[in-house]
């Protein structure tokens, strides 16, 4: 069944890139009816669009996906400062760090102080990642206590590791001078009141509706009372004629960017989600499935970060870039590849332009620089 699976995904994703010539010479549509990549349906992702500029500093950003459009000026604030970093001389992989940090820093966001709080009500665990077009990679796993992870696997791009995780990443962030805070807040509070309220009424989603948590609970506090039970008309405002008021599913943040001299680089925060066990580590910082950077451009995910892993995803898109396909056409094909019933979002930038593409609505940024001149496109 291995090489079964293997095997077809080879077939598909060569057959992708063969679909990447017909969108090069034009042989395709490239809109929106339906016509065969890879001989699968052809699709309009419900979020997609992108541009060519083929010279320049060039920053893209996104709130992750099922974040409202209408939270894209916060992304475009994100976008404009990697701009500003650029603009300044810094290289791709700063500017892709600033322009995250600045995501991280919005309540509303799930980064940093919007981080989702976990099942039991008081564990805040996040990861983040970075790569360089030069190969350089750093991520942290599972760390708590910290405002601004991306800033900390920054800094891990000065040691030998990887990837440190857990007690091990929090302790090294704080032996490298970041302050010791709990990065929560009032929004990331509601949020998790949702989420449970959802939960308990038996439409909690990834995979949470069948699995018995309760009987794998393994924080370090035992379960608490209001999780023992489905839920009740106190419970959330859950009842089995009223559900319980909509819940964000906004996921990860990230930037991507392109300095002056061709550089690439790729940056992803997140706080997981709150429904999950103690210790799970999601797509952002393993390798080749939540971002990848090369000298082809910069590819960062959003969305079901256990699919994510799954089809590698960042490094399937990058291939595409690699193979000369334009950003734009990269994302959407990333995007159907994927399993629909989850979520997914894209962003990408390479030698010629930048790319953004997602299953369900995503808020995004974007900023560059040509010929001298800032060039918003919104």
């Amino acid at each position: 069944m291995t090489t079964t699976r293997a095997g077809l995904r080879a077939a598909v994703l060569l057959g992708i890139l063969g679909a990447a010539c017909c969108a090069a010479t034009g042989c395709g549509d490239g809109g929106g009816r339906r016509a065969g990549a890879a001989g699968a349906p052809h699709f309009v992702p419900a979020t997609w669009e992108g541009g060519e500029l083929r010279n320049g500093a060039l920053a893209v950003t996104h709130g992750g996906v099922g974040s409202p459009r209408d939270w894209s000026p916060d992304c475009q604030v994100a976008a404009d400062q990697a701009l500003a970093a650029l603009r300044a001389g810094a290289p791709a992989l700063d500017a892709a760090v600033a322009g995250t940090i600045v995501l991280e820093d919005n309540p509303r966001l799930n980064a940093g102080t919007g981080a989702n709080i976990r099942l039991d009500g008081r564990t805040i665990q996040m990861d983040a990642a970075v790569m360089a077009s030069d190969g350089r990679f750093g991520a942290v796993a599972v760390i708590e206590r910290v405002r601004n992870p991306i800033a900390v696997a920054r800094t891990l791009l000065n040691t030998p590791h990887l990837l440190l995780a857990g007690e091990g990443a929090t302790r090294f962030a704080h032996a490298a001078g970041f302050a010791d805070e709990v990065p929560s807040s009032p929004e990331a509070e509601t949020k998790y009141r949702q989420r449970v309220a959802q939960l308990l009424a038996g439409r909690g989603g990834e995979g949470f509706d069948t699995f018995d948590w309760r009987r794998y609970w393994n924080f370090p506090e035992p379960l608490p009372a209001w999780l023992r039970a489905p839920a009740t008309a106190g419970s959330g405002g859950a009842t089995a004629d009223r559900p319980p008021a909509p819940a964000g599913r906004w996921d990860t943040v990230g930037t991507v960017a392109r300095d002056a001299e061709g550089g690439f680089a790729a940056s992803l925060s997140t706080g997981g989600t709150s429904l999950t066990l103690h210790g799970r580590v999601g797509d952002v910082p393993i390798y080749g499935a939540g971002c990848f950077a090369g000298p082809a451009g910069a590819v960062a995910c959003t969305g079901y970060g256990e699919q994510i892993i799954r089809h590698g995803m960042a490094r399937l898109v990058y291939a595409l870039l690699e193979r000369g396909l334009p950003a734009r056409e990269a994302v959407r094909r990333g995007i159907a590849l994927f399993p629909p019933e989850h979520s997914l979002g894209l962003i990408a930038v390479g030698r010629t332009g930048w790319g953004v593409a997602a299953n369900r609505v995503m808020a995004c940024g974007k900023s560059a620089v040509a010929s001298g001149d800032t060039i918003v496109a919104r």
